[in-house]
């Protein structure tokens, strides 16, 4: 069940954790009042007419000696991203501070928004349509840049301009079409020949099908899965990254081997192999290893960048070579490296770079997690391409029926066509998609 839009809704929309500047969001019929009734000059916030910043007001804070100054993005009426008066209010980013001006508002009248409300609101009111809603989410959850710039030319409307365009057009041929319908005795009256008809209705396919294509450009460009290796020094990732990467590199002969040395350190750069092993394409990646310790200045800077990767991939492979230790990352994989040389090691995948033992099983446990990720992370693309597929199937069944006379088939065709299409966008949505779609959302957004 849909939350209900009249009430209004407060929430921390920065990031977790402290930072310079903090934002808590309002939005709603009483966002306004809300906030007036929580600084000391409200009418500075009342008599606002139209989008503006307020700077320099004062909210007392139970706790504080003095009241904390706060600058306040004010849109008063539905010009604002949810179509409801809104209010962003700016203030040093402590998380207590945040909490407590979240408190002072729900005294005041407001509720805590739930996970993606704001968005939400933003999509019944026509703000925006599902797709850009869904492409909200993938820029809060990008993995790099490349998955950034997929999910912001989404947000622009790279995908649903033509889409709405497209349904237009279909709009415009079933009204000709429905419309000959009425006149069905009229032998004289013809609102569309059969040639137009089919040329039409063959050109829309082929729009189908180019923006099926574009929406599988828009999946390949957000990156493959990247797969990190991590773990003490000297634990074999090197050895291991070279051995998988000898059996399934993308490009054979097109990647450059991973040094290998007993010193501890010689792995200062991430070397990164696109592999295509078990049904799957993904990179694996090769970090420095890790020490409580740096060893020096260039090992303390390659223990940053490894954890970047770490912050980055899809999923981390700890490896050991003797027993592990207890400050494994998650979500990972536990991996046993020199096994050939040492006894196994209790819950984790027994590997050997030297004989190739328990590589099959590495690249099975590896896939398996990844598949688990992409059915959670694609359902926005899963979703679209489903829609779009389904208004290709109907518009083919009406382009057939069309070449037999039979209108009044061809125009129930289109109408299911027209139907895939808004589910695509949200013209046509059930309640339980926008709970999926919303329920991945973080409150605030």
């Amino acid at each position: 069940m849909l939350p209900d839009q009249r009430d209004t809704i407060v929430a921390i929309a920065s990031p977790p954790g402290g930072a310079l500047r903090g934002v808590v969001r309002v939005s709603g019929p009483e966002a306004i009042g809300c906030v007036a009734r929580c600084v000391e000059s409200p009418d500075r916030v009342t008599r606002v007419s139209s989008a503006r910043l307020v700077e320099a007001l004062r909210l007392p804070i139970q706790g504080l000696a003095t009241p904390l100054l706060v600058d306040a993005m004010v849109w008063p009426d539905a010009r604002s991203y949810t179509g409801q008066p809104s209010v962003e209010l700016h203030l040093p980013g402590s998380p207590p501070l945040l909490a407590a001006v979240v408190e002072r508002l729900i005294a005041a009248g407001a509720r805590t928004a739930q996970p993606g409300e704001f968005t939400l609101r933003a999509v019944l009111a026509g703000r925006i349509d599902l797709v850009q809603a869904e492409a909200v989410l993938g820029v809060i959850d990008a993995r790099g840049d490349a998955g950034l710039r997929a999910a912001l030319v989404r947000l622009a409307g790279g995908l649903s301009h033509p889409l709405a365009e497209l349904r237009e057009t279909l709009l415009m041929l079933l009204a000709e079409l429905e419309a000959g319908l009425d006149f069905v005795e009229e032998e004289d009256v013809r609102f569309i020949e059969p040639a137009e008809l089919a040329a039409r209705l063959t050109a829309a396919q082929q729009q189908v099908a180019a923006l099926g294509e574009q929406l599988a450009r828009r999946g390949e460009q957000a990156g493959l899965p990247r797969v990190l290796l991590t773990g003490p020094p000297n634990a074999g990732k090197s050895s291991l990254l070279n051995a998988l990467a000898e059996r399934y590199a993308e490009s054979p002969g097109g990647w450059s081997p991973a040094l290998v040395s007993d010193q501890a350190g010689t792995t200062r750069d991430a070397v990164v192999v696109p592999l295509n092993a078990g049904g799957l394409r993904w990179e694996l990646v090769d970090s420095a290893g890790r020490t409580r310790t740096p060893l020096g200045e260039i090992d303390a800077v390659a223990q940053r960048l490894a954890q970047t990767e770490r912050d980055e991939a899809d999923l981390i492979l700890y490896c050991y070579a003797e027993e592990p230790i207890p400050e494994a990352p998650a979500p990972h994989l536990a991996i046993a490296t020199k096994c050939d040389a040492r006894p196994s090691i209790a819950g984790a995948i027994a590997t050997s770079a030297h004989t190739g033992a328990g590589l099959a099983e590495l690249v099975e446990g590896v896939v398996e997690r990844l598949r688990r990720v992409d059915r959670d992370e694609d359902q926005p693309l899963i979703r679209c391409r489903e829609s779009l597929q389904e208004a290709q199937t109907s518009l083919s069944a009406a382009l057939a029926l069309a070449a037999t006379g039979a209108d009044e088939l061809t125009a129930a065709e289109l109408r299911a066509a027209l139907d895939a299409l808004g589910r695509v966008t949200g013209v046509v949505v059930t309640d339980d998609v926008l709970d999926r779609v919303f329920s991945k959302f973080c409150i605030g957004k």
